[in-house]
Order: C-alpha cells, then sequence, then structure tokens
C-alpha cells in the first residue's frame, strides 16, 4: 500500500529511515535548508509492507508553480529514489497530475526504464553532470589541463599566467563567506541574478550555515590588489567534493579560470576521489571534465505542438 504522509515529523521519520546516507544529499538537515518552506507543503509517499515502510518518494507540493517536485528542491543533483522498481506505476499513480522530478541520477533511470519501457517518454529531457577524477592526473589538476587538447591547453596557461602575475592572494579557510559571494553575483547579474531578492539570499544562507555547521564547507577568496574579486563556496562530504558556489569579478580577466584551478587543487590535496561540478554550462566539457546523464521525470511528458516528445523543450 502506497500512503500520503503529510506531517513534517513523520516525514522526517521516514527519511531517516530509508535514507542511504551515503551522499550529501541523504542529508535531512541540508535538505531542509533548500527546502521551500513557504510554498512547498509535504505529500511524502511511502510504501508499507506488514505496517513498516519499504518504499519512499520524498514528495512535496509545490504551490506557486502547482507541480510535485522532490524534497529539497531543484539544486541538488543526480538523485534517486528510494524505491523498488517494481513499485514504479504504482508510485506514479500516485503522483500529483503535474509532476516534475530534476536531474535523476541516469544510471538509476536506465535501471528503472528497463524495467518499465512504457515510462521512457517521460525521461526525455537530458542533462549532462560534470565531475573530475583525481586519482586519473596524479592529483594536480595542471596534469588535467595539460591532457587537453593543444589550443585549450595553450590558451588556459596563458590565462592563468595573466592572472598569476597580478599576485593575487588566496586565503581557504571553513568561513561562510556567503556575503562574497552574494555581492559578486549580484553585481554581475543584477535583478536577474537568484539571489537579487531576500528569499534567493535567505535559502543560500541556510545551505551554507547548515554546510558550516556540519564541517563540509571549504571557502576560498581571492584578493587582488588588495580588493575580494572571487569566492568559491565548496563542500567536502566523505571522499566527494562538491563545487556548489563560485562567482568572481568579470572586469578582472581569468579570475575565473584560476578559481577553479585552484578550486580543484585544494579537493586533490584534501583527498577526493570526485569532484562534482554538477550539471550544465559548457565550459565545464571544454575542460575535458568527464560527465554523466541526468535525465528529467515529467508527468505529463512534455510534448511539441506535433504531439511528439521534445527533448529540447
Amino acid at each position: 500500500m502506497i500512503r500520503e504522509v503529510t506531517d513534517p515529523a513523520e516525514c522526517r521519520s521516514l527519511w531517516e529511515a530509508l535514507s542511504p546516507g551515503q551522499r550529501i544529499w541523504d542529508d535531512w538537515d541540508l535538505m531542509s535548508a533548500f527546502h521551500d518552506a513557504e510554498h512547498c507543503d509535504f505529500r511524502f509517499l511511502v510504501r508499507e509492507e506488514g505496517g513498516k515502510p519499504t518504499g519512499l518518494v520524498s514528495l512535496v507540493f509545490n504551490r506557486e508553480l502547482n507541480r510535485g517536485e522532490l524534497f529539497g528542491g531543484s539544486y541538488p543533483d543526480s538523485r534517486t529514489l528510494w524505491i523498488d522498481n517494481a513499485d514504479w506505476p504504482a508510485f506514479v499513480e500516485a503522483f500529483p497530475e503535474t509532476t516534475v522530478f530534476f536531474d535523476l541520477r541516469g544510471s538509476w533511470v536506465d535501471a528503472l526504464l528497463a524495467d518499465h519501457p512504457d515510462y521512457a517518454p517521460n525521461f526525455q529531457e537530458v542533462d549532462q553532470r560534470f565531475y573530475l577524477a583525481p586519482d586519473d592526473f596524479g592529483r594536480d589538476m595542471v596534469n588535467h589541463i595539460k591532457s587537453l587538447s593543444a589550443d585549450t591547453r595553450q590558451g588556459i596557461l596563458y590565462d592563468l599566467r595573466k592572472v598569476q602575475a597580478r599576485n593575487p592572494e588566496l586565503r581557504w579557510s571553513t568561513d561562510n563567506e556567503v556575503d562574497i559571494f552574494i555581492d559578486l553575483v549580484n553585481r554581475r547579474f543584477g535583478a536577474e541574478s537568484d539571489y537579487a531578492t531576500p528569499k534567493g539570499q535567505e535559502e543560500l544562507r541556510r545551505v551554507t550555515g547548515e554546510l558550516a555547521d556540519n564541517g563540509w564547507l571549504h571557502t576560498l577568496v581571492i584578493t587582488v590588489d588588495g580588493k575580494t574579486e572571487a569566492v568559491s563556496l565548496s563542500a567536502l562530504h566523505g571522499e566527494t567534493w562538491i563545487s556548489l558556489y563560485a562567482a568572481s569579478n568579470h572586469e578582472v580577466k581569468n579570475l575565473g579560470k584560476l578559481l577553479t584551478v585552484e578550486t580543484v587543487q585544494e579537493a586533490c590535496r584534501r583527498g577526493a576521489k570526485e569532484v562534482n561540478y554538477m550539471t550544465g554550462m559548457a565550459w565545464k566539457a571544454q575542460w575535458g571534465m568527464k560527465w554523466e546523464p541526468a535525465r528529467t521525470f515529467r508527468r505529463p511528458p512534455k510534448v511539441t505542438e506535433t504531439g511528439t516528445s521534445d527533448p529540447a523543450a
């Protein structure tokens, strides 16, 4: 039997009973920091057998967008649902008529569709999750850069030398420098920034605060000519480093490249086996990062005017 649960305390209890606890996104408190409590109502779906929970879809209903979503919103990447594949059709029937789950792990979706190929139209949208494996390049990002095509390699190394000639000061810490990030992003994007509004800023502060409280936050601040011009906010969870937020003053040329290289170098020094750069942005492919598919589930499937599934929609 699949039952809907709306009480937050019971939802947390179910989450903690069934969460694999392996990835940073399996942590209730961190996902709560991403949760939009103003607009999203708990509607967790649990399958029970003999009075015990055996499967869970951490669904919430977003009243602002009128759709079902996963608890924690759309930022966390490469997610899976904690269910037996055999129960998938029953869970789908329990989803709201309009439901969207972003960035599901591609390999998990492939296994699901092997059992339920009729649902392929619901998973047509494919993105890429980018990552690096430090052991592949001797735990030195310069080695990785040297493995790229001649033009790309020479361009990156030239740009790094140019910005390094300005003697930037690099400071790593566990401080929560979220205000620096917000200022840099808003200066560049203005009203289009995700953090131009109090709501966006409050979520970001909740997330980075939770990371800091757990000892997962690692921050790089770069100063040029006495001014703070770049920052990266990353998380180290187990042996996975997640590059979560980064911003730089684009008037200081090539600073973004230095931020990327130094962030990966710190991940290597900290013993990370994977550096997760999450989904989207073409420059990650240009830097030769590995990738795996991340797929979106939609109910109903998104279609074109001709009625066929449209992967690009």
